[in-house]
């Protein structure tokens, strides 16, 4: 799993497999492995805890000392072009308190009534945003081989005036792997890798760029939204892995962003660079979308 994570067609089915399935089997082996001895029953703790911490990806918090007060909050939601959304965005703005909110796959009527609720909100494209503090610049970012054609960016970079200092936010949706995946379930002769090489590759191009376009230089700054790239991902790692994923450092459970039937995985990420630290990452649950909101709290280092 960690050396084929979406770096092969086989691979990417992989990361995108429901693999907390994998823990069930171990679990009901315990039992079993304490009658036939403690050889078999270590063996059976180890198989057990490799499939939750390893394959399935339970988080456990990094202990740390008591967390500070927040210096922000970060909400990004990919909201699936949901129409039911904008009836209970208002108290859902109440409830999520946050800073900096980052909504992807963004309705125009979701816009405006985001627009109506928060004084210094905007959108561009399908990505809407919004700050409790100002944002000075909205740009979006497109691979150079989209430019002047309708694909959406695959990325935007806010600029946002804080009390502490300019902050950059960069909202990201990468490619869908929907239809490569898709194929996977009615597989039709020659199609399938095809296929799951082409997202790899479409995917792969995409975060490659706008890795390249974040400003990496000593100042804070967020990379968040859906990378459509399942936590552990090779992708992930090549092109992000100088940056700390919140949900890993401070997350706890499985952290599953995205729910396609009975295919639950972690997409949706917020990552951070040194200058800023997380103190608290959560995935809410209970939203009209197969995407669900991640909810993280960052502070700045003493």
């Amino acid at each position: 799993m960690a050396a084929l994570n979406d770096a092969s067609p086989f691979g990417m089915l992989l990361g995108f497999a429901p693999r907390w399935w994998v823990v069930f089997p171990w679990i009901l082996l315990l039992p079993l492995g304490a009658l036939a001895g403690l050889p078999t029953a270590l063996v059976a703790v180890g198989g057990t805890l490799a499939a939750v911490f390893g394959i399935a990806r339970f988080e456990l918090p990094r202990g740390t000392p008591a967390a500070p007060p927040r210096a922000l909050r970060v909400v990004t939601y990919n909201t699936d072009f949901s129409l039911p959304l904008t009836l209970r965005l208002r108290s859902d703005l109440r409830r999520w308190d946050a800073d900096i909110v980052l909504l992807q796959d963004c309705q125009v009527v979701l816009a405006q009534t985001l627009r109506l609720a928060v004084p210094k909100a905007g959108s561009l494209g399908p990505y809407c945003f919004a700050s409790r503090w100002p944002i000075v610049e909205a740009v979006p970012l497109t691979p150079p081989e989209s430019r002047g054609t309708t694909t959406s960016p695959s990325a935007i970079r806010l600029r946002i005036r804080t009390p502490s200092g300019e902050l950059l936010v960069y909202a990201v949706h990468l490619p869908s792997p929907r239809h490569a995946l898709g194929a996977a379930r009615w597989p039709q002769p020659g199609e399938l890798i095809p296929r799951l090489r082409a997202s790899l590759e479409e995917r792969g191009r995409a975060s490659a760029f706008v890795s390249s376009v974040v400003a990496r230089r000593n100042q804070p700054f967020i990379v968040a939204g859906d990378f459509n790239l399942p936590y552990g991902s090779a992708i992930l790692r090549r092109d992000w892995s100088d940056l700390t994923n919140a949900f890993a450092a401070v997350g706890m459970g499985f952290g599953h962003t995205m729910q396609a039937g009975i295919f639950p995985v972690r997409i949706d990420h917020v990552l951070v660079p040194s200058t800023l630290r997380p103190v608290a990452a959560t995935v809410l649950s209970g939203y009209p979308s197969e995407h669900q909101p991640v909810v993280v709290d960052l502070a700045w280092p003493d």
